[in-house]
């Protein structure tokens, strides 16, 4: 009888990238992926993480082929943003605690965040070292992003005010319609 003999180099279980500017910025990317079936498949967490105020504004689970999430899934942010690598351990610690910190504000996160979030399995988020600060200059702070409408903008700022209290919290919102905004944002 023949054992099988494991292989030198195991495939790591996990591997993530982040924004490297998320903190700066207030808001970008986290992927995660969680390799399955010896890594012939590739469940990906994405998720877009606005770290001053709304947590998980966005959230998606895919599950594909190592190689289409290298090129379609993780090639697409990377070619529009400085992704970096992530230890998985701090990906899930600075999620989680993005979420948590919008929790605490009363803001709930993308309908689809607990299903991406189960690239997460087998994470333990305590092994990461790194240590995350929410909001901005201490206190949350709102940005209108461009696909919320001017009445959710007020709804937010209204929220804030009242769950923070005048003083206790900052905001930009740039009015006019989505499509002025984003006409507005193309180059």
């Amino acid at each position: 009888m023949n054992a099988a003999i494991p292989p030198t180099n195991p495939l790591p279980s996990h591997e993530a990238y982040y924004a490297s500017d998320i903190f700066e910025k207030g808001i970008g990317w986290v992927v995660v992926a969680r390799f399955k079936s010896g890594g012939q498949r590739a469940e990906v967490g994405v998720f877009c993480i606005d770290t001053w105020c709304l947590g998980a504004k966005i959230a998606h689970l895919d599950d594909t082929t190592p190689e289409v999430y290298r090129a379609r899934i993780l090639g697409h942010y990377a070619a529009d943003f400085p992704m970096v690598p992530l230890a998985p351990c701090c990906a899930r610690k600075l999620v989680e605690g993005a979420v948590k910190y919008a929790a605490n504000l009363g803001f709930a996160p993308h309908s689809d965040y607990k299903k991406a979030s189960r690239v997460f399995g087998g994470i333990q988020p305590e092994a990461c070292t790194e240590a995350f600060t929410y909001g901005k200059d201490g206190k949350p702070f709102y940005m209108r992003g461009p696909s919320e409408t001017e009445d959710r903008a007020r709804l937010i700022v209204a929220h804030l005010a009242r769950r923070c209290g005048e003083g206790k919290f900052d905001y930009f919102v740039r009015l006019g319609t989505v499509a002025e905004i984003n006409a507005d944002l193309d180059p």
